[in-house]
């Protein structure tokens, strides 16, 4: 793995190969508030989640097992981080709104 943007473009290099990788490009807030485009963290777990649940049908393991257990975990911690945000959004703009009035 390579970082080209640090938090937000990484390149993932394809398995044996120095040459030949894939780019991962997250969602990235601008300045002026808007978002270029890209996955997210809740994207990149469930695709994770999705890989072991394929590889676990395939060939059963205690780790694979416990490594869902954890992804899942990551997820409901990110959708409870996710959800805070959402929160604290919706407070300061109610803020925003009530000293505008006064």
């Amino acid at each position: 793995m390579q970082t080209e943007k640090e938090g937000f473009v990484y390149r993932l290099y394809d398995f044996k190969s120095e040459e030949h990788y894939q780019t991962i490009k997250f969602t990235e807030k601008t300045p002026d508030g808007k978002f270029n485009p890209g996955t997210t963290n809740e994207e990149v777990v469930q695709m994770l989640i999705d890989r072991f649940y394929y590889l676990q049908k395939n060939n059963w393991s205690a780790e694979n097992a416990t490594v869902i257990i954890l992804l899942k975990n990551v997820r409901q911690l990110l959708a409870k981080r996710l959800s805070r945000k959402i929160e604290k959004v919706k407070k300061y703009n109610e803020q925003a709104g009530t000293n505008t009035d006064k």
